[in-house]
């Protein structure tokens, strides 16, 4: 598929993506947020909102899997003097625009149609000083004469459960009191329930505009009117609005303006979407609060502001990494579209997208890992975030594997993995490597009670870390390697190890990765006892796995109860899984001869020329071969011989730090989704274009390449650090930034500018003699270095450095 043919261009000065198609195969979305109030809203104008959680604050309503798609969403109606209705969002009006496009970018939305010489452009962002939702719509007659028009705004509000709502909604709807509030000029909603989380936080709900409204309801069904729904409301199609207040019942936000404008007049109508706290304990005090919080947002350059600080919060947040390679796909990936989704993924987990229906918490290895791409540009709130994870782990060292901070009462998932707590040193080392605050170990931190509610016996957060590795070894099997007790990372090995038996040899790759890291932190607490004892650990594992784990090409994946040996040459399907292939190179066990040919194998049974597959091949489900161990998962699907992308990432990495730059770049770059879609098509792959995806669908079924749960997955983070980190060579450990770049050979050189320990690095690196890897020598401001380690004391009393990094 040529460029010209698709659908959507990227911008790359501006960080955006332009779309000149509404109905793309599904929603692509892009998320709003100021870390409290969030929103996520598709290229033709669907969405939801919801405050602090999407299971407990929901303010406006999104229907899941059902028709129409994509819907509700941040409507503006836009009814002309003839009655013809059209939207700058495209949907969900019937009338087609005479110019439509939209445009996703760095925190904001922005949608622009044309019909009948009037433009309209509406701009949608998360305000960063409240809780507020901003609809800016600016309109422009581009005719000869004047234009009159009327203009309306309309939100679907939620029950704020979702669960709630999903099961007693039919009843708690008579909760509901929205009436527009002539005071503020805003539409305020309360849901009284007393079948709510947390009482004193229950906000109240505005919707409000610029403008004084000419007509106002508050009553979904009035507005949409009997049998009909948003493409069509009545309210709309009527001109005018009822002032329906409603007390119980489906509530909305609709509000009406008409608009007049001269030939060539230009006017703007702002509106605000937003909640204030602590409504249903003290109502006063929190209209008092919404007032104020309007006043801001209406005041002369308050939404010009808002967009601002908007804009400033994600350059400086981007900024922090960034390069200039020869290659522009993979540059504008890096630059932008991996970070941004790499926040989302810190912020929501794997809880809340377009498919998504946001009732999963805080998964446990989920967030220990999205967290590693925060560690080097937000390490405080990496750090946090570690606390938090420490908080959900028991005394015996296992941890919960989901929990729910906001939802108080509700307990963590408590199914015992083999490899949950493990993720929590990765992401401890990388928040030191980065900051270089060896304090965060000392900080003291509760166990998680058996009852899972009650907090017990503080202790260091190196205590916790501990604890993890006595867990690991106190729960090995027969070869000497862990149990996989409920499952490991590939969640649907389980079926292996049920009766208690089966082991994981990925675990025991990813206890030596961890007891490497947990080494070099002891070197720095000076714990001569913990680095000796880590070092015996590292050895008894690698005895194991080079006495057991060898298949002639490739690493086993494990051993199931009865012994006999996982992923085999033997077995008729899912013979080679690629974990246990990358994770040898990763955690630097296995002899080089055995990883390479290892990896080898990798490419020549895994790759699909659009991703590798997490196994192969993919267990039939027909009734007489699913057996025990297939978990009914369709062949070509996730973790039954699907392109598993997170697994990806770790081929990636295993390819670069063998050196092999050629084959590593050749990974990343095809499962880039718009490189996957220049291949194969959007009607095919169907997910975003800039947001990875868990998985797509691997040969063995008839939607080959097709992806699945796009945007919340572990993905984002792990081919953030893929690319910055291995394959541009710029990463931090608790020596200092080492500088290792694994390159096509093809490359002359390339750049990246770091800000690292306060200091802003310009790297420029070289390949004068055509390698793809090897670091031949470094100078730091024209001074040689004798490694490729910038330590901190190297760039101390530096704010700007230039680094030169020659290959050969």
């Amino acid at each position: 598929m040529s460029n010209a043919t698709l659908p959507y261009e990227f911008c790359d000065e501006e960080r955006k993506i332009v779309f000149s198609r509404y109905d793309l195969p599904q929603p692509w979305i892009n998320y709003l947020s100021n870390g409290t109030m969030h929103a996520f809203v598709s290229q033709a104008g669907g969405g939801m909102c919801w405050w602090r959680t999407p299971q407990s604050y929901r303010i406006t309503r999104y229907r899941f899997y059902n028709e129409p798609i994509d819907s509700p969403g941040f409507y503006v109606y836009i009814r002309m003097s003839d009655g013809t209705v059209w939207s700058p969002t495209f949907r969900p009006c019937l009338t087609k625009p005479d110019r439509w496009k939209a445009a996703h970018s760095t925190g904001y939305s922005a949608f622009t149609a044309e019909k009948d010489g009037l433009a309209a452009t509406l701009t949608i962002f998360m305000a960063p000083d409240s809780d507020t939702l901003i609809w800016n719509v600016r309109f422009v007659n581009k005719n000869s004469e004047p234009v009159e028009c009327d203009v309306f705004a309309y939100v679907e509000f939620s029950q704020f459960s979702f669960e709630n709502e999903t099961k007693l909604g039919y009843y708690l709807k008579w909760n509901t009191d929205v009436r527009y509030n002539a005071e503020l000029n805003s539409i305020l909603y309360l849901y009284t329930s007393w079948m709510q989380l947390d009482t004193p936080k229950v906000p109240v709900a505005f919707f409000a505009s610029s403008e004084t409204p000419d007509s106002y309801c508050c009553n979904r069904d009035k507005f949409c009117g009997n049998y009909r729904d948003e493409r069509n409301p009545a309210g709309v199609e009527a001109g005018k609005l009822g002032n329906e207040n409603m007390m119980g019942g489906e509530p909305c936000g609709a509000l009406h303006k008409h608009i007049a404008l001269e030939a060539g007049e230009e006017k703007k109508v702002n509106y605000f979407l937003g909640v204030t706290s602590g409504a249903l304990i003290d109502y006063a005090t929190a209209k008092n609060k919404t007032a104020l919080t309007l006043n801001v947002l209406r005041a002369e350059d308050g939404v010009k502001t808002q967009f601002k600080k908007n804009l400033e919060w994600w350059q400086q947040h981007l900024g922090i990494y960034q390069c200039a390679v020869p290659d522009k796909d993979a540059e504008r990936q890096i630059n932008t579209w991996n970070p941004i989704q790499s926040v989302v993924t810190a912020r929501f987990s794997r809880s809340i997208s377009s498919s998504a229906s946001g009732i999963r918490g805080v998964g446990f290895r989920d967030t220990a890992q999205d967290m590693l791409a925060q560690a080097y540009r937000k390490p405080e709130w990496a750090r946090d975030t570690l606390y938090s994870l420490a908080s959900q782990q028991f005394e015996d060292g296992h941890a919960v594997h989901a929990y729910w901070p906001e939802e108080k009462g509700k307990l963590p998932q408590d199914i015992t993995r083999s490899d949950d707590h493990i993720w929590m040193v990765y992401l401890a080392y990388a928040i030191i490597a980065e900051s270089g605050d060896l304090s965060i170990l000392d900080k003291e931190i509760p166990f998680l009670g058996k009852d899972m509610k009650t907090p017990v016996a503080p202790a260091t957060l190196w205590e916790h870390l501990l604890r993890g590795i006595e867990f690991t070894e106190n729960h090995l099997g027969e070869h000497g390697l862990p149990l996989i007790l409920f499952s490991d990372w590939n969640d649907h090995l389980g079926p292996f190890g049920r009766k208690g038996k089966g082991e994981t040899i990925f675990v025991s790759q990813q206890h030596v990765y961890a007891l490497r890291q947990m080494s070099e932190l002891a070197v720095l607490r000076g714990d001569t006892a913990c680095e000796e004892r880590f070092a015996r650990l590292i050895e008894k594992q690698k005895a194991a796995m080079e006495a057991y784990c060898w298949d002639g090409e490739w690493y086993l994946r494990g051993f199931d109860d009865d012994g006999k040996p996982i992923g085999t040459r033997a077995d008729k399907y899912a013979k080679i899984w690629i974990n246990t292939q990358s994770w040898m190179v990763l955690s630097g066990c296995g002899s080089t001869e055995k990883n390479m040919q290892a990896m080898d194998s990798v490419q020549k049974y895994m790759d699909t020329g659009m991703g590798l597959l997490i196994n192969t091949p993919g267990i039939p489900v027909e009734p007489d071969s699913v057996g025990s161990k297939s978990n009914g998962l369709p062949a070509g699907y996730s973790e039954n011989g699907g392109i598993f992308c997170q697994a990806n990432c770790w081929a990636v990495i295993a390819e670069a730090l063998l050196g092999r730059g050629d084959r590593a770049w050749k990974y990343y770059k095809q499962i880039m989704p718009n490189e996957v879609i220049k291949r194969i098509g959007v009607d095919t792959y169907k997910g975003e274009a800039y947001a990875y995806s868990s998985t797509m669908l691997g040969p063995d079924n008839e939607q080959f390449g097709q992806a699945c749960v796009s945007q919340v997955t572990g993905t984002a983070a792990w081919m953030d650090i893929a690319a910055t980190q291995y394959l541009l060579g710029v990463r931090p450990t608790v020596k200092g930034l080492v500088l290792d770049p694994s390159i096509p050979a093809a490359w002359k050189g390339f750049s990246v500018s770091r800000v690292y320990r306060g200091c802003e690095l310009n790297i420029q690196v070289v390949n004068p003699n055509g390698v793809q890897h090897g670091v031949r020598s470094v100078m730091l401001d024209g001074a040689v270095l004798n490694d490729n380690i910038l330590t901190p004391e190297l760039l101390q009393g530096k704010e700007k450095a230039v680094v030169k990094v020659v290959l050969g």
